[in-house]
């Protein structure tokens, strides 16, 4: 498959702040290739054993691993490969990328974003800890009020909002769970114009996700 040169892997890494960012907005591209030891992918199915999730996506859409946009922007930038003991998930920030497009561009497609980040501390909330975590997004405006749920047993949070990444409004829903001081937060996320047309496989994804 053909892609174009992404950035850095250290300004890549300044936007793991943000954890709901529009990541298609972050990265140049990335191709889906071989996936990194601790990623498993069985058709259609996506497990990572080291953070204990699973992720499963439709027959036509792809998996876009942390490692395989870390290896393009290395090799774009001339980088050695990292050392044995590199976590991929750590310095990315997410796991895997569920796309409709093979190929991520500046542009935003319809993606499901398996975000993975370590707060300083555990939230004494649920709720109010995800909504912390909302961010990438100029205007942000919540479009129907947190819900308060369980995922496999944990309480957990989703979240609906719009805001505009680089002039364009973009839609998203998201599931936001912790595993003590570790969040785990799933972002389907496209723009508003086309959003209602993939709610329905955005829902599909967002229900397979478990942790462990």
């Amino acid at each position: 498959m053909a892609s174009r040169v992404p950035r850095s892997p250290d300004r890549a890494g300044r936007r793991r702040a943000r954890p709901l960012v529009v990541l298609a907005a972050v990265l140049v591209v990335a191709v889906a290739v071989a996936a990194a030891a601790q990623d498993r992918v069985e058709g259609d199915r996506y497990q990572n054993p080291r953070y204990g999730i699973q992720i499963e996506k439709p027959s036509r859409w792809y998996f876009i691993t942390a490692s395989t946009v870390l290896d393009v922007a290395r090799k774009a930038a001339g980088m050695p490969p990292p050392g044995g003991d590199s976590d991929p998930v750590k310095t990315a920030g997410f796991a895997v990328i569920v796309a409709k497009a093979p190929v991520l561009g500046r542009e935003v497609t319809p993606q499901v974003v398996l975000m993975v980040q370590d707060l300083p501390k555990a939230p004494t909330d649920v709720v109010e800890g995800c909504e912390r975590l909302r961010s990438g997004m100029n205007e942000p405006e919540t479009v129907t009020p947190t819900q308060p749920l369980r995922i496999d047993g944990r309480p957990a949070a989703r979240l609906d909002f719009k805001g505009y990444v680089d002039g364009a409004l973009v839609r998203a829903t998201a599931l936001c769970t912790f595993q003590d001081r570790r969040a785990f937060v799933v972002v389907a996320q496209a723009l508003a114009s086309e959003f209602d047309g993939e709610v329905a496989m955005f829902d599909m994804i967002l229900r397979s996700f478990k942790l462990r």
